[in-house]
Order: C-alpha cells, then sequence, then structure tokens
C-alpha cells in the first residue's frame, strides 16, 4: 500500500469490528493519510437496525441466548437495502476507490460485485483479529481465501504480528500504573463479567467496570468506578460533521439511590483508563486481545464467546499473555502472576510495528 486514501470496512454490529476500525482511522488521519469509514449497518434495512437494539439486550440478558445467536450466524444479505448498497459501489467506482481495510467478513459478497464492477485493481486486505474464523468470515469462506488476510494471531506462528491503537505512545511501566482492574462484557455487554464483581471487591480490590446499562451501576463505595456508553449512541451514527466516532464514554456515580452522568469527554480518556489499570478481566474478544497487547494490560479471561473466542483464549494464555479467571483464582488472584504477564506483553509489544505502518510507509521507508 501507498499513502493515498484507505476506506475501512467495519461493523456495528459488534465493536469488535469497530473500535479496531476506529483506532486504524485516527491512526492513519493523524500521519495524513486520507480515510473513509463505512459501517455495514448503514447499508441495512431500516427495520433491521431498529431490531439490533432488542437482540443485543437478550443478548446481555442471557448469555446461553447469545450463544445460541453466535451458533446461528448467517450471511447479512437479506438485510441488506439494495439501492443503498448500488449507490454505495457507483461512488466507489466514479472516485476510483481502490484500496480497502476490512474487519468484518459480512462485506466480502459487496466487495465481490465491486471486484466485479471496478475494471481496476483493487488492494484489499482482511484484517483478522482473532486466531482462528469468527462467524462472519465462516460463512463466507469459500471468498475469502482469495484474499489477503492479515492474521495478527496466526496460531501457526510464535508471537502476535501488529497491534492497533490511535497512536503509537508506549505502555506504562506496570509500577507507575493505578493499580486498579478493569472489568466489562465487550460491547454487547455479555459473558460471566458481572459475577467477578463482588467477589474481586470482597478482596480489596479497585475496580473499573464498564456497564452495559445504568441499572447496574451500584451505590458509590468510594473504591468501585462505573462507566458506559452513552445510552442513545450507536455506531452506525455519524456527529453533527458527517463522521463516525469513537462511544461517548460518561462516567457514572450513583449516591443516595441517584444516578448522576459525568461525560468524559474524548475517548482518550477511556484509553487512559486501559494504560493505568492492572488488568483487563473479560470474554476473550479479538479486539480486547489487541487492547491488552496494545496497552501492555494481563487478561484474565471469563468464559468464552463461541469457538473463535475459545481458540483467543489458549492462544493468549499459551503465550504468557493471559490467565484464565478459574487459573487466576486457583493461585489466589496473585498479583506476582499479573505481573509477570505484563512483562511478557511488553516484551512482545517492544518487537512489533503498530499496523498502520504497514499502510502510510513508503516501500523504502525504515519502518516497514
Amino acid at each position: 500500500m501507498n499513502s493515498s486514501s484507505v476506506t475501512l470496512l467495519a461493523s456495528g454490529n459488534s465493536l469488535g469490528a469497530y473500535i479496531p476500525a476506529m483506532h486504524l482511522h485516527m491512526f492513519l488521519q493523524s500521519r495524513g493519510v486520507g480515510t473513509d469509514v463505512q459501517v455495514l449497518e448503514n447499508l441495512y434495512h431500516e427495520e433491521v437496525r431498529h431490531k439490533i437494539r432488542s437482540t443485543k439486550k437478550a443478548f446481555h440478558a442471557d448469555f446461553s441466548v447469545a450463544r445460541m445467536g453466535h451458533k446461528l450466524a448467517k450471511p447479512v444479505d437479506s438485510s441488506l437495502d439494495e439501492e443503498t448498497v448500488r449507490r454505495m459501489l457507483e461512488g466507489w467506482k466514479q472516485a476510483g476507490v481502490t484500496r480497502f481495510v476490512v474487519f468484518t467478513g459480512f462485506w466480502l459478497p459487496i466487495l465481490e460485485r465491486y471486484k466485479e464492477a471496478a475494471e481496476i485493481p483493487l488492494d484489499i486486505r482482511l484484517i483478522r483479529l482473532d486466531a482462528i474464523d469468527t462467524p462472519s468470515y465462516k460463512v463466507h469462506k469459500q471468498l475469502y481465501l482469495s484474499y489477503d488476510n492479515v492474521w495478527f494471531y496466526d496460531p501457526s506462528k510464535l508471537s502476535p504480528g501488529s497491534y492497533l491503537a490511535t497512536d503509537e505512545e508506549a505502555p506504562l511501566p506496570y509500577a507507575q500504573r493505578t493499580g486498579r482492574i478493569l472489568i466489562h462484557g465487550g460491547g454487547w455487554g455479555i459473558g460471566t463479567y458481572a459475577g467477578t464483581i463482588s467477589e474481586l471487591q470482597k478482596l480489596g480490590h479497585s475496580l473499573d467496570v464498564i456497564v452495559y446499562d445504568p441499572s447496574e451501576v451500584k451505590e458509590d463505595d468510594g473504591v468501585t468506578r462505573y462507566f458506559g456508553t452513552e445510552a442513545s449512541w450507536d455506531p452506525w451514527s455519524k456527529d453533527a460533521q458527517g463522521c463516525h466516532t469513537f462511544p461517548p464514554m460518561v462516567r457514572y456515580v450513583r449516591q443516595d439511590g441517584v444516578l448522576r452522568e459525568f461525560p468524559l469527554g474524548s475517548y482518550s480518556a477511556y484509553t487512559d483508563l486501559m494504560r493505568n489499570c492492572a488488568a483487563i478481566i473479560s470474554k476473550p474478544g479479538g479486539a480486547t486481545l489487541n487492547d491488552s497487547l496494545a496497552f501492555g494490560i494481563p487478561f484474565v479471561m471469563l468464559e468464552p464467546f463461541g469457538d473463535h473466542e475459545l481458540h483467543n483464549s489458549a492462544y493468549w494464555e499459551s503465550r504468557g499473555f493471559g490467565i484464565r479467571f478459574a487459573e487466576w483464582k486457583a493461585r489466589d488472584f496473585s498479583k506476582p502472576k499479573l505481573q509477570e504477564i505484563c512483562r511478557c506483553l511488553l516484551e512482545q509489544r517492544s518487537k512489533i510495528n503498530h499496523y498502520g505502518r504497514n499502510i502510510y510507509a513508503a516501500e523504502n521507508s525504515s519502518y516497514v
């Protein structure tokens, strides 16, 4: 790739296919590379988009429902508004768009149509942030094999190949961090994360909890902090300038039963939480693996969501970058173990480059 404009194809259905795209978007923009972020849900029929919120709520309420939904994943063709897709493809052709970075396999049938219509060579890279196929790629295996698949966590290799973040700032040394533990359930707030909170509180840990819904916020105890995404925000919506944004984050404080919200401002306030934390506790999604590596955060992994997260967990643990929650508990929630994991992460992080360098750097640059 050279320094010409890049179209980033993301999805808001999962923040794991949205946040990494936004990191790359911001990184490239800061280096003078033009980018255009396209979110798949903007191509859906309006009624399909409306159903996503209710689906998220159901998945959050019952992890078994979420696992079943994962198993039933299928191509999204029937959800697409054909006229909207056609206008986008025509726009790409008229603008001579040739360079794509793709964060979900559900874009592949649309890209197949563009390859046929474009009549010019295209540079299309599929970013693979999991150790094996996610559902969006599994249903399109007959298509993705002919593309350039960029596996960040290739099980056949000893170590990860790259990371994604808004910048290249080095992780904080472990001793300089606040020692707080960050807990979340991914973009959909699913998994067994909620059950770990009271257990760790009783042991005296300082926690930063990302809630799915403000109703989860408990009375302020002066130690546990609660955060979340501003309720009205959707990944497929745009700001007043017509741009996609990171989720606007808020801090919640409940005192005497009254819930108050404090906007965090820039998303960097949230990444600062990650930079400072002693560990992250969540299900082993690909985007959280990336956070763990990018910010040097020991990953305490909960029950996986689907086969791809099961493989993610095995990969991360085998490389010394994380530990299963049950194993950490069996070790009496060992802090030295977290320090050991952090050393492994920081050593690996020092050896690899931000993936954005592969895009903006000239072929003869020392960055490549």
